[in-house]
């Protein structure tokens, strides 16, 4: 070999070639603009705000290109919000103890966030991905955190008088856009206040259409509910509502029905219970319908008294797809499984064998997050 040429020089790390140099990413050199329009194709995947998050964290340049959502937007605008993630974890054995784990549903990937702030305040409710907190001293304020970009939204107004009343479960949905504004419900009582609100208009539903809520939700930016009837209602302003579909044009339901709002991939679904059969439709917004869905495909559902999700069951492990997962309130609260191919019924655990969990610990998070007898 001839000393002093090319062939006597060392070979470059990482080079795949003697006569090619290593090539090492160079991220901080990017474009501005490049880097900026990345994160906004970003923020409209499912990865949404938290990996928008992770991405000004890469380095100094990237922090710089990349805009943090100010507070309000971090809250009211859709885009930031963490509407895919679910905090499986929302009641903790102590109060020092500020970790709490996230899901995400579209990927099935759990996340571990420190959150101080949690240490000074009472966690109502999650909603949206957001979390509503309240001041643990009186006047008990409201307040509405994002859990990924720290942001929290303080409310003037301090909640009902009776939310400390420990028998009483409270219901919470937050709107976006223009109109933000955070709901609080009970049965058959809506409580909302906009940010600079001295007080929460009280509005009781139970005399206006005689009868209780039984779901609510943000959905598009809007808040639905449903009845015990099965009609589906949209509030328009604190004080009035809009009733956009029903299950049945003749029919108002009984008692021995449940029904359920849930978004799903990017749908707003109503649910129908009774007599162990379970029914899915679509809510058709813009032409005021309900339109009946065969399948979820590979969409997995957990219905709660609390909250209801919608996940994707190839990416989570014992949850099976086109299934509803919900605790039977009419038969003795055992834990099933319907198939809404075969309109079949499986019990996972019986009310009598409760204690013991025979179940996986995925179904264990999500029963947890979305019924209250599981906390």
């Amino acid at each position: 070999m001839e000393k002093g040429g090319e062939w006597g020089k060392p070979r470059p790390l990482g080079s795949t070639r003697f006569d090619e140099p290593s090539v090492i990413p160079d991220w901080p050199s990017l474009p501005p603009e490049l880097v900026q329009g990345i994160a906004n194709c970003v923020l409209s995947t499912t990865g949404g705000v938290d990996a928008y998050m992770d991405m000004r964290a890469v380095c100094p340049s990237w922090r710089s290109a990349i805009a943090k959502p100010s507070p309000l937007d971090a809250v009211a605008d859709l885009r930031f919000r963490p509407r895919h993630w679910v905090m499986v974890d929302l009641k903790s054995d102590s109060d020092d103890d500020d970790a709490r784990l996230f899901l995400h549903g579209p990927t099935g990937r759990f996340r571990q966030l420190r959150l101080p702030v949690l240490r000074h305040h009472i966690l109502v409710d999650a909603s949206d991905g957001l979390l509503v907190l309240a001041d643990r001293e009186p006047p008990h304020s409201a307040r509405v955190l994002n859990p990924f970009t720290g942001d929290i939204i303080h409310f003037a107004a301090q909640l009902p008088a009776s939310f400390m009343d420990t028998n009483t479960t409270w219901h919470t949905a937050v709107s976006g856009g223009s109109h933000f504004r955070l709901f609080l419900w009970r049965r058959g009582t809506l409580f909302s206040a906009a940010q600079s609100s001295d007080v929460f208009t009280e509005k009781d539903f139970k005399e206006d259409i005689g009868i209780y809520l039984m779901s609510m939700l943000s959905f598009q930016g809007n808040i639905y509910c449903v009845n015990e009837g099965g009609c589906v209602f949209k509030f328009v302003t604190p004080a009035e509502h809009l009733a956009i579909a029903k299950w049945s044009p003749d029919a108002e339901g009984d008692d021995s029905e449940l029904h359920y709002l849930v978004e799903s991939s990017g749908e707003l679904l109503l649910i129908r219970y009774v007599d162990q059969t379970m029914k899915v439709f679509r809510v058709n917004v813009e032409h005021k319908l309900l339109e009946e869905v065969e399948s979820l495909g590979r969409r997995a559902l957990f219905l709660g008294e609390e909250r209801c999700v919608s996940l994707d069951a190839d990416k989570l492990p014992s949850v099976d797809g086109d299934c509803i997962y919900m605790v039977d309130f009419l038969d003795e609260g055992d834990m099933c499984e319907y198939n809404l191919r075969g309109g079949m019924v499986n019990i996972i655990c019986g009310q009598e064998s409760i204690e013991d969990r025979p179940f996986s610990l995925v179904q264990q998070l999500l029963f947890r997050y979305c019924d209250f007898r599981f906390h």
